[in-house]
C-alpha cells in the first residue's frame, strides 16, 4: 500500500483542525446567535403583549357575552378595533385576540379576535384546548411567552400572552399575540447559509493552503481561531485579520461578512423594537386631543436647547430617540386619571407620579438607550429637591433630563388641557424665569429662551 504523501496528510490534518477549531466554534456561534435572536424576538413580543393588555379596558371586556351574536355589538367592535390597531403596529404580528377560561379544565374560549392577515378569525365563544401549551396556562398570573413554536390549525407561531385586569385589579381575561414563525426561519436560513459558505470555503481553501502555503498555515490558523473566539464572545465588531495568505484571507473575508450581517441584524432588531414602542406611544397620545403631538414638540424644543448648549451629535441623536418616549410610562396609568378635568386627589397624584419609573422599566431592554434612561426617570426632578421620583437636587439631576423638563413644561403650559386653557407664550416664559433654580435649571431656561429667538 502506498503511503500518503505529506501534502495529503497535511490536507487531512488541516481539514480536521478546521472542523475542530473553526467550523465547530462557528457552528456553536451561529446556534447561539439564533438563540439570542429568538430570545430578543420573545422579549419583543412579550413587551408588545404587556402594552396591548394595558390598552384594553377589562371592565368593558367582561361585559361581552360569549356567543356569536356579540360580534355585532358596539362593545365587541370597539375592542376589536383596538386589537386591529395593535396588529397593524408591526408587520410581524399575525393576529391578536382575547380569551377567558371556561368551566372545563384547560379549555378556554375566544372573546374578541382581530382576525389574521388572511382574514380568518375565531368566533366569540369558540372553545380552544390549551393543554399542549404550558406557557399559555400561566397567562392569567403574569405575562408569558412560548418557549417553543406553537403548531395548531391556524399555522406555526411564536405567541405571547398577558393578563387583562379590571378596575379592581383582577385578571378577567388574557390577550394573546401571535407572530408568524417565518421570521425566525428566515433568520436561521441566513445564518446557516453563511455557515455553509464558511464550511465550503474552509474545505476548499484548506486543500489549496496545505499544498502551497504549508509554512504559513499554522500561523494563519491561529489568527483565524483568535478571531472566531472574539466573535464567539459576542464581539461582532471584531474582524479576523490574517497575514498575506490569499486563500485564507478570502476565508477571513467571508467570515467577516457573516459577522457584519449578525451585527446589522442585531442593530435592526433594536431599532425595530424602539420604533414599535414609539408607535404605541404616539397611538396613546393620539387618543387625547389635548396631548396629541406633545412628544414631538417636546423633542423639537429639547434638541434646540441641546444644540445651543453644545451637546455632541451622538448625545443629540440619543436625546431624539428617547425624548419622544419620555411619557411612555403613562401607558400604565388609568385613562380616567389622565383625562380627569378637575384636580387630582392625593392618591391619584401618587399614581400619576409612577409613570416615570414605569417608563424606565419599559425601555430598559433596549441596550443602546441605557445611557439616557435617566431622561425618562428624572425629567420631573427639580433643583430644589421637590421633584420625583427620587427628590434629586441641582447637579444630581442629569443635564439631558433638565433639558426635557423645561421643554415638557413649556409645551404643557402653552397647550390646552382638560383642567385649564393654554398660557400665552410670554406668560409661559415668565413662569420659567420665575422658577429658575427652583423647578428648572437656570442654564437650560436661558438656553431655551435664546433658542426660541433663534427659531422664531
Amino acid at each position: 500500500m502506498r503511503r500518503m504523501s505529506f501534502q495529503v496528510k497535511l490536507s487531512i490534518n488541516f481539514i480536521i483542525l478546521l472542523i475542530v477549531f473553526l467550523i465547530v466554534p462557528t457552528y456553536y456561534m451561529c446556534q447561539r446567535a439564533v438563540i439570542l435572536q429568538k430570545e430578543e424576538l420573545r422579549s419583543k413580543i412579550l413587551g408588545l403583549a404587556k402594552l396591548a393588555s394595558m390598552l384594553i379596558d377589562g371592565d368593558k371586556h367582561s361585559q361581552i357575552s360569549l356567543k356569536r351574536q356579540s360580534q355585532d355589538t358596539v362593545l365587541y367592535q370597539e375592542i376589536r378595533a383596538v386589537l386591529k390597531k395593535i396588529m397593524n403596529i408591526d408587520p410581524i404580528i399575525y393576529s391578536v385576540y382575547t380569551m377567558v377560561k371556561s368551566n372545563t379544565k384547560d379549555v378556554w374560549m375566544f372573546v374578541v379576535d382581530s382576525g389574521d392577515i388572511k382574514g380568518r378569525s375565531a368566533y366569540c365563544g369558540e372553545h380552544y384546548d390549551i393543554s399542549p401549551f404550558p406557557q399559555m396556562k400561566l397567562a392569567f398570573d403574569a405575562p408569558s411567552v412560548d418557549k417553543e413554536l406553537t403548531v395548531d390549525k391556524w399555522g406555526v407561531w411564536l405567541s405571547s400572552y398577558a393578563p387583562i385586569y379590571n378596575s379592581q385589579g383582577e385578571a378577567v381575561a388574557i390577550v394573546g399575540l401571535d407572530v408568524s414563525a417565518t421570521s425566525i426561519y428566515q433568520m436561521q436560513l441566513v445564518l446557516y447559509k453563511r455557515l455553509l459558505l464558511i464550511c465550503a470555503l474552509g474545505v476548499a481553501f484548506s486543500l489549496l493552503i496545505s499544498w502551497f502555503l504549508a509554512k504559513n498555515i499554522s500561523r494563519s490558523l491561529r489568527d483565524l481561531i483568535a478571531g472566531v473566539r472574539e466573535v464567539e464572545r459576542g464581539n461582532f465588531i471584531q474582524k479576523v485579520k490574517v497575514r498575506k495568505d490569499g486563500e485564507v484571507q478570502e476565508l477571513a473575508d467571508a467570515f467577516n461578512k457573516m459577522t457584519e450581517g449578525l451585527e446589522e441584524t442585531q442593530s435592526k432588531l433594536k431599532r425595530y423594537y424602539l420604533n414599535t414602542i414609539k408607535s404605541l406611544a404616539q397611538a396613546l397620545e393620539a387618543k387625547d386631543s389635548y396631548t396629541r403631538g406633545h412628544s414631538e414638540r417636546v423633542t423639537r424644543y429639547a434638541i434646540n436647547i441641546a444644540k445651543r448648549l453644545g451637546f455632541s451629535d451622538e448625545d443629540i441623536t440619543l436625546l431624539e430617540d428617547i425624548c419622544v418616549l419620555h411619557d411612555i410610562g403613562k401607558i400604565g396609568i388609568p385613562e380616567k386619571i389622565l383625562s380627569k378635568s378637575g384636580p387630582l386627589t392625593e392618591e391619584e397624584w401618587r399614581i400619576v407620579k409612577r409613570h416615570t419609573t414605569i417608563g424606565e422599566g419599559i425601555l430598559k431592554p433596549i441596550e443602546f438607550l441605557k445611557p439616557v434612561l435617566s431622561i425618562v426617570r428624572d425629567h420631573h426632578e427639580r433643583p430644589d429637591g421637590k421633584g420625583y421620583p427620587n427628590g434629586l437636587k441641582k447637579n444630581e439631576i442629569p443635564m439631558l433630563a433638565s433639558i426635557v423638563a423645561v421643554a415638557d413644561a413649556f409645551d404643557a403650559m402653552t397647550s390646552d388641557r382638560p383642567y385649564r386653557k393654554a398660557f400665552t407664550k410670554d406668560d409661559a416664559i415668565n413662569i420659567l424665569k420665575e422658577n429658575k433654580d427652583k423647578q428648572f435649571n437656570s442654564q437650560v431656561v436661558d438656553a431655551f429662551i435664546a433658542s426660541l429667538r433663534d427659531y422664531a
